[in-house]
């Protein structure tokens, strides 16, 4: 599919509408400008092509300059800021654009409540009932039960059901349905967590109106806009590491462009993907609020225990809070 874009002005502000294989979106810089011409949007188009020059899918180069936009003189838009770290606006999320997609489900108008413990640590996900108990046992603040199926069955709804029962007797423990929004509603659960995908055609208004919490995940700069445009309970950053627990297209992000998600996004960020002993201090060194664990925990012979190591050594491991951040890099090959 050949991608357009197209410079737009709505409302007092700049933006730009796109078409790609991946994306079908208006991006609306977050200032209002006055004097807002259809002239400058040339301008505009200049620094989409210089961030791709710098290696970011036109998505994310689309994100970079309205974001650019937003935060400087527009005289410098497309000059040599772009992909330097040390520039403030980077991490400015006031500035960051908003994303309104074409063919998006109703969005609530208002923000997702917050999560309870805004620093819950150590994040299981489990896709069976008795992973979920062991969890529960073992003392977990945040859970995901993740089960991957196309459909809702009654036997995938009696296990969510279940779930939400059993979470109930460890209160300090708070549980994401993953993708089955509806039965996380009806069931009374506390939390949704969602897909990019899922955005697009879950009743974002219903789960809000619930009182349930949102997670959701993201990769690329587009898709942070996407989040940061619903403004949910947290976001989870990934893949940091390569990880078998489904295949992707995006790049590893590593630990320097979590540090950038950190600073940037106003919510709880939470790492995932490829999350084990060997690099959890350095995950929990960028200030993140948890860690989503999947392999090293499910995969391991003793899972409590597993859990019960992992957590010790995020309680034990220091935050770095005085590092700055670069940009974060490509995400995704173009």
């Amino acid at each position: 599919m050949t991608a357009t874009i197209e410079p737009v002005i709505r409302d007092q502000r700049f933006g730009l509408r796109l078409q790609t294989g991946r994306l079908s979106a208006e991006l609306l810089s977050r200032r209002l400008d006055l004097n807002a011409n259809p002239s400058d949007g040339q301008i505009l188009l200049a620094a989409v092509q210089s961030w791709q020059q710098h290696g970011y899918v036109i998505e994310d180069a689309c994100v970079l300059a309205l974001f650019q936009l937003s935060a400087a003189d527009q005289s410098k838009i497309g000059s040599d800021s772009a992909g330097v770290s040390h520039h403030d606006w980077i991490t400015d999320a006031q500035h960051f654009p908003e994303l309104i997609d074409a063919q998006g489900a109703k969005r609530s108008a208002q923000a997702f409540a917050k999560i309870s413990n805004p620093s819950p640590g150590i994040y299981p996900i489990v896709d069976r009932l008795d992973q979920l108990e062991m969890m529960l046992k073992a003392g977990a603040k945040i859970l995901q039960l993740r089960i991957k199926s196309e459909q809702l069955t009654p036997e995938i709804r009696a296990q969510i059901r279940e779930a939400i029962s059993m979470s109930r007797d460890a209160p300090d423990c708070q549980l994401f349905i993953n993708d089955f929004w509806q039965a996380a509603i009806e069931e009374g659960a506390y939390g949704v967590h969602l897909g990019q995908e899922d955005l697009l055609i879950a009743d974002l208004n219903a789960i809000q109106a619930a009182g349930l919490r949102l997670g959701v995940s993201s990769h690329a700069f587009w898709e942070v806009a996407r989040a940061l445009s619903i403004r949910p309970s947290y976001v989870a950053c990934g893949p940091l590491f390569p990880t078998r627990a489904k295949a992707m297209p995006w790049i590893a992000q590593g630990i320097e462009n979590l540090r950038y998600w950190v600073h940037l996004i106003p919510h709880p960020v939470i790492g995932i993907g490829g999350v084990n002993g060997q690099n959890l201090a350095a995950i929990r060194a960028t200030g993140c609020a948890s860690a989503s664990v999947i392999q090293a925990i499910v995969g391991a012979e003793h899972p409590i225990e597993a859990f019960e190591s992992l957590q010790q050594q995020w309680d034990q491991a220091p935050i770095l809070r005085d590092q700055r951040s670069a940009l974060a890099r490509p995400t995704l090959a173009g």
